[in-house]
């Protein structure tokens, strides 16, 4: 079971080289960044503005510190969900188009496992393998930290490389927790590209129409802020200081038929997978 798990992860690899060539283009424009910042022969003078501090850094410092953590977590955790939200809509419509299907049904693999191992790979695998950014961005910042005889206050989190092991595992745990909420938009995601053969624009278009028209003729705001907390929770849970909080910060009731929204999803992709239409 496992082999084959892991030859139908290979698989998506394989498929979706995109997965891998946009962060490593993101790793390269660090890279040019990082090179362009160490060779300034007035590095601190370009980069961060003069403060003078008497004692332990200040609280702007840190702020700022916090600013640049929190600019490397969200940018990242967005590149994954990005890289998600073009892999679901496709992956099952890319098979049905190509005709694929038909020899995949002839193996011993189920729907199920199919659909979980389709999961697996955008939930889990995408920000795997984009989570080395952070790793090397906060690897650049605490070198850019020791080149410079720590003037940089606000790299005073860079100091040390077992600060930047733990923001990495942070970041992944983060992602696992965002994984599960973003759960139910790809089971939805990957419903309606069965159905449709331009599934991404139909799922924009239909949300699009299901935020606005109830405003415009009945002066209704629920949709509009029930998909408001909806899309709010991922990008909650890997930015704030608690991602545990995104739940209740979206509302026990939107995050309920969220849920709800999800079994039916999950219902309907795998009843759809059934079939060869």
């Amino acid at each position: 079971m496992m082999r084959s798990i892991i030859a139908m992860l290979r698989r998506e690899w394989i498929e979706n080289p995109l997965v891998i060539r946009l962060p490593l283009f993101m790793f390269a424009c660090c890279v040019l960044l990082f090179i362009s910042l160490i060779s300034s022969a007035s590095l601190q003078h370009n980069v961060f503005f003069q403060m003078s501090i008497s004692g332990d850094v200040s609280d702007i410092h840190t702020d700022l510190g916090n600013g640049i953590n929190t600019l490397v977590f969200g940018g990242v955790g967005l590149l994954s969900i990005l890289l998600g939200t073009q892999y679901f809509p496709r992956t099952l419509r890319k098979e049905r188009s190509e005709g694929s299907i038909m020899f995949w049904r002839s193996m011993p693999v189920s729907d199920v496992r199919t659909h979980l191992v389709k999961l697996t790979f955008g939930l889990l695998v995408i920000p795997l393998v984009c989570s080395p950014l952070v790793l090397a961005t906060d690897t650049m910042l605490w070198v850019l930290n020791i080149v410079t005889d720590h003037q940089f206050e606000v790299l005073s989190r860079q100091a040390s490389l077992s600060y930047v092991l733990i923001h990495w595992i942070e970041f992944l745990l983060r992602m696992m927790i965002a994984g599960v909420l973003l759960l139910p938009l790809a089971l939805t995601a990957m419903a309606i590209s069965q159905k449709v053969n331009s599934p991404l624009l139909v799922i924009l278009i239909g949300i699009y129409a299901l935020r606005w028209m109830p405003i415009a003729m009945f002066n209704f705001y629920g949709l509009d802020q029930f998909f408001s907390a909806i899309f709010s929770l991922p990008l909650h849970a890997i930015l704030a200081s608690n991602p545990f909080s995104a739940i209740p910060e979206a509302g026990w009731t939107n995050v309920g038929i969220y849920m709800f929204i999800g079994v039916m999803a999950w219902t309907a992709t795998i009843k759809f997978s059934r079939t060869i239409s």
